[in-house]
C-alpha cells in the first residue's frame, strides 16, 4: 500500500498578486518535447517558465526535456480528482473516509479547499527526461502512475531509474523548481506546496482562471 505523504498547506498564507499575471506557453521551439496524450494546454507563468529553461539548458549532453502538463484549469482538476477518488476507492475498499482523502490527495490536489494544485496556479510541471529522439528515459513508472515507486525517493529502483530522477531533480531544484517527494515527475515554484516543501510561510503564487 502507498504511504501517503501529507502535508499541512492550510497553514500557508498566499500573498496578493500585484498586477496581471505573466503568461508563457512551453515550446518546441525552446527545445522542449511535448506529450499531449493528457493534456493540450502548456500556459505557464513567464517567471517559472524561465527557470525550467535554465533547468534544460544545465542537463548532461544527450538529456532532453519531455513536457506533460503545466496549467490545468479547475474543471481539469475536478474531473482529475474525481477520478482519482473513484480508482482509489476501487483499489481501497475498505479505507475509511478520512484515509481515502489522504491517499487520493497524495496523488491528486483536492479543487475545493482554496489552495487546489500547483497546476491550477499555473506554476507546476509534470516532465520526464528523454534522448534527441524523444525517447524517454526509464524512471521507474510511467508518467502519473499511481504506484508505491512514484515517490521520488522510492526504494528497489534500479541504479539506472535512480540516476535518471537525480539528473532531473538536481537540474530542476537547482533552476529553483521544487519536487513534490510523492511523485518524481511533479515540480513547482511559489505555490502552498512549494512553500511547504521549502520552510516558507507564505506562497507566491495561488489559483488562476486563464
Amino acid at each position: 500500500m502507498v504511504e501517503p505523504f501529507v502535508m499541512d498547506l492550510k497553514s500557508i498564507q498566499l500573498l496578493p498578486e500585484n498586477g496581471t499575471p505573466e503568461i508563457a506557453t512551453v515550446s518546441k521551439d525552446d527545445g522542449f518535447f511535448i506529450n499531449s496524450y493528457r493534456n493540450d494546454d502548456f500556459r505557464i507563468r513567464a517567471a517559472v517558465y524561465a527557470q525550467l529553461k535554465q533547468a534544460k539548458d544545465s542537463l548532461p549532453a544527450g538529456y532532453h526535456m519531455m513536457v506533460f502538463e503545466t496549467y490545468r484549469s479547475f474543471a481539469k482538476q475536478e474531473k482529475l480528482w474525481a477520478n482519482t477518488n473513484k480508482q482509489m476507492r476501487e483499489r481501497y475498499p475498505d479505507m475509511d473516509d478520512d484515509a481515502l482523502f489522504k491517499m487520493c490527495e497524495n496523488f491528486t490536489a483536492c479543487p475545493y479547499d482554496g489552495i487546489g494544485s500547483g497546476h491550477m496556479a499555473a506554476c507546476a510541471i509534470d516532465l520526464t527526461l528523454c534522448d534527441a529522439d524523444g525517447n524517454e528515459f526509464d524512471m521507474g513508472t510511467k508518467m502519473h502512475e499511481k504506484h508505491e515507486k512514484a515517490k521520488t525517493d522510492s526504494p528497489g529502483l534500479t541504479a539506472e531509474q535512480q540516476n535518471h530522477r537525480d539528473i532531473l531533480k538536481t537540474a530542476m531544484e537547482n533552476a529553483g523548481l521544487i519536487n513534490y517527494p510523492a511523485e518524481w515527475w511533479h515540480f513547482s515554484h511559489g505555490d502552498h506546496q512549494w512553500a511547504w516543501l521549502v520552510g516558507e510561510k507564505t506562497a507566491i503564487y495561488g489559483i488562476l482562471d486563464i
